[in-house]
């Protein structure tokens, strides 16, 4: 992306929000008339201390606040249209607070779940690591100081999910030279059809000589373009007529009764415009400058997201036509709650400089999102009626079977971070930092809730005074722990006056420990319901034999390995004893730990060709930890690495009216996790075979005219599997003699595009007593593979390539701003990510397109004092 350029301060209206686009055609970003044509210098915290972005040798993307203010960057999604080297993928439903970021190509995809991965790429807010297992925070971006995303391996200074790279969310803070204020107000029409709007506010306040408060709100409200429309399904519900069964054979003596088929509808969740999303929240900021050489900054932001709906397209028009529809059978619905506190203390011990950050993140997430596909889907494929045949109530009427998932997620990050550094004017520089964080993971997701549901078919129904779970048909209630220790440092040695070798090394302890519950209730046995019989059909011959292990019958419930061929591989056959663990009916993970210890480093050579122009060579290593996997049969998966070898550059040309940055770079990407669903549908993480990743990076900007100014950023990625990857039963990842291959090698890796890219362009010009401008933003990025494993991405199908178009016109004075906007011009509709409820082949074609937000008119109005 381009990087900002710092304009003398006409007035601080010369900073007013743009519509969001981004990638190749034309469009242009200019800046207001300059009194020197010339660009800015932008500085960034990069490596742990301020400096010009033209000496961190480091392929960079920085988005300051003007330029964030003028493409109107928001959210995640909207910054991310604007960094080529960054995608994302949608987990659950597709909306906001729900996305797994992704850096250089580096992903495999099917993370996001409790028990997977941890990310690749590490997200902070200031200071802390803001990174969760089941999606980033999606924090809303207003009165931000700036947006850095780092490519590659950052792990000596940022460490664990910063494997692939690092993004940097860095907030204004409070400043003590003077009192500001400002608001920005915005409403918007999308698809011709729903409205939304945006309210923001700041106040900066000195406090006496030493001290600052800077506070800043926010609320806003996201149309919906989605609708849910009409649609039902029939379930066959096959029981053997007057329930006659073969005692050998276990089949229908006579035949099938097939009278008793049910049919769902969704009508009482039909409903235009579903998918909306309400925003509120606030931060606050105090600095104190204690004396000359202290000073505590301690802060705290608050937001809340309420979202409705579902964000995918029905891709094939399986259940709804037309655009921008689905016809889902249960209400859906996600909230995600927040807050986060930190302290940064700042000085000097005689010449040292010392910071300390301590950060606690506090994260609520429940949600409710249809799962009917699973329940439809799965009765077609495990022979016809299977599932209508097991959703009956006491009285043995049979229930609906659309089913539901529903989560209640929570989380809590807390981290503290020392640094010690030596004076940056000296030849040699040396940095030496401590950290420690601890995140606790406490996740219950109800799958496939079928409300009325027989208690013999319940989780621990059968335990006189135990915990009911009325209607849940699979649970996974579970704890998870990840811990890091890490003890880092560089070390920076100027040569020569034009070059300087800098050594990097990051000793760490990752350690992750899961216990809990998954798993069906004693009712869902792999061979026989207790009490059911071997048809699994109630009222037939065979409905005396039970499970041997059921308190009915004199067991105890608990799972023993000679009788393996009768009971279930999960749920409550396999608990050691029926005691409640929790909110669960019983504990049947316990305790698995995985604990490492390794050292990722870097070295970086950079030499300053001209006092405009630098090039730099580096290597570093990025490391991921490993972890555990629910199943208890499966091993657990260990950490993988990334090395990258990289060429760079930065330089100004033409009296600092142009600047050209790039990188090219191979990545090697060893014991790569992978997630997919194995036996049971359960999904399971295994370490699979090297990748490799080559790539080149740029970013072009260009002050054409005092008026024009033309930004471009572009990325290229090549990227194959080294070896062939195979989904086996062992969780290794490789492929045994004879195993099916389902990725060979050379496969490239998905979700991430070869090419993505972005033109902005602006041009300012005197429009009577305002200053006035036109923006347009392109952005483009190339079809890709949706799915690592070629069978699965067969029947989802390749995501396509997709262009983007904003365009705005402002205008300004000393008192206000005005601009009106349009955002996806030409109305894209095809598909950014795709979409499924259960495994491809399961799921007979039943895939979602999460799309961009249809074409938007808007207008926002903002004044500051």
């Amino acid at each position: 992306m381009p990087v900002v350029l710092k304009q003398r301060p006409q007035s601080r209206l010369a900073r007013t929000p743009v519509a969001s686009a981004v990638l190749l055609a034309l469009a242009s970003p200019s800046l207001m008339a300059q009194e020197t044509a010339s660009l800015g210098e932008v500085l960034v915290t990069a490596q742990k201390r301020e400096e010009s972005l033209q000496n961190v040798p480091i392929s960079i993307d920085a988005l300051g606040q003007q330029k964030l203010e003028e493409l109107n960057v928001q959210n995640f999604s909207d910054y991310v249209q604007f960094l080529p080297a960054v995608t994302m993928a949608p987990i659950l439903g597709g909306g906001g607070g729900y996305t797994i970021v992704y850096m250089r190509g580096v992903v495999t995809g099917g993370d996001g779940q409790a028990t997977t991965s941890q990310p690749s790429v590490g997200m902070y807010l200031d200071e802390q690591p803001i990174t969760t297992i089941q999606g980033n925070l999606d924090v809303h971006l207003y009165d931000i100081a700036r947006v850095e995303a780092l490519a590659g391996p950052q792990g000596t200074l940022y460490g664990a999910s910063s494997q692939a790279g690092t993004i940097r969310i860095i907030t204004n803070k409070p400043d003590l030279s003077g009192f500001s204020a400002g608001y920005s107000l915005e409403g918007n029409l999308v698809d011709g059809d729903d409205s939304g709007y945006v309210a923001e506010g700041f106040v900066n306040m000195p406090i006496g000589d030493r001290a600052a408060l800077r506070l800043v709100g926010w609320t806003l409200s996201k149309a919906g373009w989605i609708d849910n429309k009409p649609g039902s399904r029939t379930y066959a519900i096959n029981r053997c007529i007057d329930g006659e069964v073969d005692a050998v054979t276990g089949a229908c003596s006579i035949g099938l009764d097939t009278s008793d088929d049910y049919t769902s509808t969704n009508d009482e969740y039909v409903e235009k415009n579903y998918n909306t999303i309400d925003t509120y929240g606030a931060r606050a900021a105090l600095r104190v400058n204690l004396n000359d050489n202290w000073s505590i900054t301690p802060s705290f932001q608050y937001q809340k997201t309420e979202q409705e709906g579902f964000w995918g397209d029905d891709l094939r028009d399986v259940m709804a036509t037309g655009d921008h529809a689905v016809a889902h059978f249960r209400d859906e619905y996600s909230n995600d709650e927040w807050w986060q506190a930190g302290l940064t203390i700042e000085g000097k011990i005689g010449n040292f400089d010392v910071v300390y950050s301590g950060n606690y993140l506090d994260r609520e997430q429940d949600g409710s999102f249809d799962y009917s596909d699973y329940s439809f889907y799965y009765d077609n494929y495990y022979t016809s009626g299977f599932f209508g045949t097991l959703f009956f109530d006491n009285d043995g009427n049979q229930l609906n079977p659309d089913a539901v998932f529903t989560s209640d997620d929570q989380y809590t990050k807390e981290s503290h971070e020392l640094r010690i550094s030596t004076p940056q004017d000296r030849r040699v520089r040396r940095l030496l930092g401590f950290f420690y964080q601890k995140q606790y993971h406490d996740f219950y997701q109800e799958f496939g809730r079928i409300e009325g549901l027989a208690d013999q078919m319940l989780m621990n129904s059968l335990e006189p005074g135990a915990q009911q779970f009325p209607g849940v048909v699979y649970l996974n209630s579970m704890e998870r722990d990840d811990k890091d220790k890490a003890v880092f440092a560089s070390l920076s040695f100027d040569m020569t006056d034009k070059l300087e070798l800098t050594l990097g090394a990051r000793y760490f302890e990752p350690e992750v420990t899961v216990k809990g519950f998954f798993g069906f209730g004693l009712g869902f046995s792999d061979d026989e319901v207790p009490g059911y019989g071997a048809d699994n059909i109630p009222g037939t011959a065979d409905d005396l034999v039970g499970e041997p292990g059921d308190p009915r019958n004199g067991g105890d419930g608990a799972y023993r390995d000679d009788a393996v061929d009768y009971w279930s591989r999960n749920g409550e056959w396999r608990c050691p004893s029926q005691a409640d663990f929790k909110d669960a009916p019983c504990q049947n993970v316990i305790g698995k730990k995985i604990s490492e210890d390794d050292w990722v480093g870097r070295v970086n050579l950079s030499y300053k060709a001209t006092d405009t122009a630098m090039l730099y060579a580096t290597w570093s290593e990025g490391y991921r930890p490993g972890g555990i996997n629910r199943n208890p049969f499966l091993p657990d998966y260990v950490s993988d690495f990334l090395t990258n070898w990289e060429l760079g550059w930065k330089s100004r040309w033409l009296d600092d009216r142009l600047q050209f940055n790039g990188a090219i770079f191979l990545e090697e990407w060893d014991d790569i996790q992978v997630s997919f669903q194995g036996l049971n549908g359960i999904t399971q993480v295994a370490n699979g075979p090297k990748s490799e990743i080559k790539g080149i990076e740029t970013q072009l900007d260009w002050l054409a005219t005092d008026r024009l100014r033309l930004g471009v950023s572009l990325a290229y990625y090549d990227s194959e599997l080294k070896d062939p990857y195979c989904d086996d039963a062992n969780n290794s990842g490789s492929c045994d003699p004879g195993e099916t291959v389902n990725a060979p090698s050379g496969t490239s890796l998905p979700i991430t595009p070869d090419f993505k890219g972005n033109l902005v362009s602006r041009y300012s010009f005197p429009l009577g007593a305002f200053d006035a401008h036109v923006q347009s933003a392109i952005s483009y990025q190339t079809s890709r593979a949706s799915q690592l494993n070629v069978a699965d991405n067969d029947l989802y199908g390749d995501i396509p390539s997709t262009l983007l178009v904003d365009w705005a016109f402002g205008i300004e004075n000393d008192k206000y701003a005005v601009e009106l906007f349009v955002s996806n011009v030409t109305d894209e509709k095809d598909a950014l990510f795709v979409l499924s409820e259960c495994t491809p082949q399961k799921c007979g074609g039943q895939n979602y397109g999460v799309q961009n937000r249809p074409r938007t008119f808007g207008i926002r109005f903002k004044q500051e004092f």
